[in-house]
């Protein structure tokens, strides 16, 4: 492609979304083992550590190609449970973590006596992830009710989430010895003094089950997929009937009240999560993430208006050794971990404030979200990106050499011409 006008390079602020670096140190270092937290939490027999690797194949299949022949209470077997805590929950583990920990630091406003429902909460996926990524929740004295149809993966991710609570408090007694406060993260940083576990309720239920408390967080992982996959009805209204069903669980005169949803980020998955985003808008809750901007999201998937769907994804080159040898094992390694999700709050906390921005500095800046890796522009020499704006999809055009990471927050001078579009995808163009 060629064009003869490109936007003027503007100064940029930037923030990283899948940065290990922002996980606390004490974090990481339980989720590079979190094998061993299983070892002793599980206790499996020795029979079950042989067919681990058999057993997670067989998962796989019945959560994908098989998925139709699934019995509902699946994750009441031992070893299907077995089977999805040392694989596919460690490895939401990493995809969370990384995510939570890369959000603004007032993405998820919580207050001492605050409820958070987490909806097929399987293990506590969930819990334990923000646990790890977030240690100024930490201090916050919070009750998690955690919904599913399985007790037994229910009692089995509370006892791994209080294994790991021990861990971490236990790591903050030593840090008080020496005195003072440690930076853990990109997330900030929290007080020495040692916090206490947050208090778990298990619900067996499904969505839909009434509880004896709203919340001030709804969250929501990996859930919308598989119930999309056995209705027959279509996807927008079915994203209307999840969407108010899971806001009917907030509190409704908390102005903090928030919702999180994530799902893979394969194409179906993605379209689902942006319908939902547009039904959380009509029902009065603003996207905080990944979000820039509360206008019609340009990248929803819909054939008709150019197929790109909203995902973000980052390398797996530096995952746990021990997970990536289990996967291997398994035949099912991975090279790139994927997701696609929303973060909404009540309207009263717009965009730019969870952002950190005031809304002087917003009207001469432009934010983007980048939403792909490099793409090669032979006939101007350079690579570019795309990402969401509140100009719709863009290409970012990378002349400084920025190398932007897939997920990264960047703030931009506000482009003084914005006519100028890649022909291919119609995007603005404009140069980082």
């Amino acid at each position: 492609m060629c064009y003869t006008v490109l936007m003027r390079r503007i100064s940029l602020k930037r923030q990283p979304l899948f940065s290990a670096d922002a996980i606390p140190a004490e974090s990481r270092e339980v989720i590079d083992h979190f094998d061993c937290v299983i070892a002793d939490v599980l206790q499996l027999s020795g029979k079950h550590r042989v067919q681990l690797s058999g057993a997670i194949r067989r998962l796989s299949h019945e959560l994908t190609d098989e998925r139709t022949s699934r019995r509902v209470g699946y994750m009441n077997d031992v070893g299907m449970v077995s089977a999805y805590i040392n694989y596919f929950m460690w490895w939401n583990l990493v995809r969370l973590t990384r995510l939570f920990s890369g959000l603004s630091s007032n993405s998820f406003s919580l207050s001492d006596g605050d409820v958070v429902l987490d909806v097929g909460s399987g293990p506590l996926t969930v819990p334990i992830a923000l646990w790890l990524a977030r240690p100024e929740l930490r201090a916050k004295k919070l009750t998690f009710y955690c919904m599913d149809l399985s007790q037994t993966a229910l009692a089995n991710g509370e006892e791994l989430y209080l294994s790991i609570a021990a861990k971490t408090i236990a790591k903050g007694k030593g840090n008080a010895s020496e005195g003072g406060e440690k930076k853990s993260g990109g997330t900030g940083s929290f007080a020495a003094t040692p916090a206490e576990p947050w208090n778990i309720v298990r619900v067996k239920g499904e969505l839909g089950t009434a509880l004896k408390e709203k919340a001030a967080l709804v969250t929501c992982a990996n859930v919308c997929n598989e119930l999309i996959q056995s209705s027959t009805m279509p996807p927008d209204f079915l994203a209307k009937k999840y969407s108010g069903a899971l806001l009917s669980y907030l509190d409704g005169d908390n102005p903090r009240a928030g919702i999180f949803l994530v799902e893979p980020g394969d194409p179906k998955s993605a379209r689902f999560v942006a319908l939902m985003r547009e039904a959380f808008l009509r029902r009065g809750f603003a996207p905080l993430a990944p979000c820039p901007h509360t206008a019609e999201c340009p990248m929803t998937g819909n054939a008709k208006k150019g197929g790109k769907w909203c995902n973000f994804a980052f390398s797996t080159d530096d995952a746990p050794a021990a997970l990536q040898k289990l996967s291997a094992r398994a035949g099912l390694a991975k090279e790139r971990a994927t997701l696609s999700f929303v973060l909404a709050r009540k309207m009263e906390d717009t965009v730019e404030t969870s952002l950190g921005n005031n809304r002087a500095e917003t009207k001469k800046r432009l934010s983007l979200r980048i939403t792909s890796d490099f793409i090669r522009l032979p006939d101007l020499h350079k690579s570019g990106y795309y990402a969401c704006s509140e100009l719709g999809l863009v290409l970012a055009v990378d002349k400084s050499n920025v190398h932007p990471q897939n997920g990264e927050f960047l703030t931009i001078g506000y482009p003084e011409d914005t006519t100028v579009r890649d022909k291919k995808s119609g995007a603005v163009l404009l140069e980082i």
